[in-house]
């Protein structure tokens, strides 16, 4: 702004001063709280060793140290030197479900803070050779599997005959050939240049054939088991649901969040929690939630199985999913059975998937 400017609009150029002033005082606080957390988080790791925790006793440690970190979704790349995502190769001032989990595992199997980031970067990459291709991009198709040094799927121990198996087509090349330039991170190139890269981008995908992938998990039917319930109940809940259809002082969306909150406290009204399943979850395993065979093919190039992660924590008694959360925009502990109590049977998350790390 010039002096002339200023003059002219001297209450504009203070509350922009006040405004830059503000936001540079929020930057370097949010600075400090990620500075903060991350020497925490080295000084569980030295203790960890110190005191010889178990597995478990250091997942749960770590993992509490991350709570309240903001959700920012694809926050990781292959850093400088990467050539088509330069984003960190680690970082801890934002997370999304999968690099909390990668965070949490590699800071637990460390035996030292010099130890994490080649931890990192063999639970994201396979064979920990870091590169766009050899990232464990899918879950199904490539986190679980490459990670199997480390983890041991015990979702069918867990729920014996009620477990069940989602098959899904990963098709990489399809996906690949979705992609578009916002794909690329961090790259300071002319328009010209990164057009050319997206395109060399898309052409690793043609190194790929369509995969297909079976993942078993536990079904929401096992742990919300169906009670029986009396025809005078049935009515009432029934007249309930008839006089929020038609109750004239609500607008649409509110009548919509009215009714859908209505059936999930009915749908737990009409089950009994399967308790004793919940407690063969271990401490500190891997959640994934599973929707099987996933519709998103025609907006991402291919369907899915698996499309969030968490961590099992038990706490007083309780099972709570520790995760990074699109919809609490940050790490979180939510109560296990009022989390997946909001998806009904209509909806496509169908259950989740056990894996017990083995380190």
């Amino acid at each position: 702004m010039t002096d002339e400017v200023a003059l002219k609009k001297p209450g504009v150029y203070i509350i922009c001063c006040v405004a830059i002033a503000v936001a540079s005082s929020v930057r370097a606080q949010n600075e400090l709280v990620t500075q903060q957390r991350q020497v925490e988080f080295d000084r569980v790791i030295a203790e960890n060793k110190t005191i010889g925790r178990t597995t478990q006793e250091r997942i749960e440690r770590l993992s509490k140290v991350l709570l309240g970190a903001p959700y920012v979704d694809g926050n990781l790349g292959e850093g400088a030197k990467g050539r088509y995502d330069q984003d960190p190769l680690s970082r801890f001032d934002v997370f999304d479900c999968t690099t909390y989990v990668e965070t949490v595992l590699a800071g637990a199997m460390s035996q030292s803070v010099d130890d994490f980031l080649p931890n990192l970067k063999k639970i994201r990459y396979q064979d920990g050779y870091v590169s766009f291709s050899s990232r464990n991009h899918f879950p199904s198709a490539d986190w679980l599997p490459n990670n199997r040094w480390m983890l041991s799927d015990v979702t069918q121990k867990i729920g014996a005959s009620q477990t069940r198996f989602a098959k899904t087509l990963i098709d990489k090349k399809s996906w690949y050939q979705h992609m578009r330039i916002t794909r690329l991170q961090g790259l300071e190139l002319p328009s010209e240049a990164k057009k050319n890269r997206l395109l060399e981008l898309q052409q690793l995908g043609t190194q790929y054939a369509p995969e297909w992938v079976t993942t078993p998990y536990i079904p929401l039917t096992a742990v919300f088991q169906k009670s029986p319930v009396s025809e005078q109940k049935h009515a009432q809940q029934v007249s309930a649901m008839h006089h929020l259809e038609n109750d004239p002082k609500l607008s649409k969306k509110a009548k919509q969040t009215a009714l859908r909150e209505l059936a999930i406290k009915q749908h737990l009204e009409n089950s009994t929690i399967n308790t004793a399943l919940l407690k063969r979850i271990p401490n500190g395993s891997v959640i994934s939630m599973v929707r099987p065979n996933y519709q998103v093919k025609q907006w991402i190039g291919t369907n899915m199985n698996i499309t969030h992660q968490a961590i099992a924590i038990h706490k007083k008694g309780r099972l709570y999913i520790r995760n990074a959360s699109l919809l609490k925009k940050e790490v979180v502990d939510q109560d296990f059975v009022t989390y997946f109590s909001r998806y009904l049977e209509n909806s496509s998350l169908k259950g989740f998937n056990v894996q017990l790390p083995t380190f």
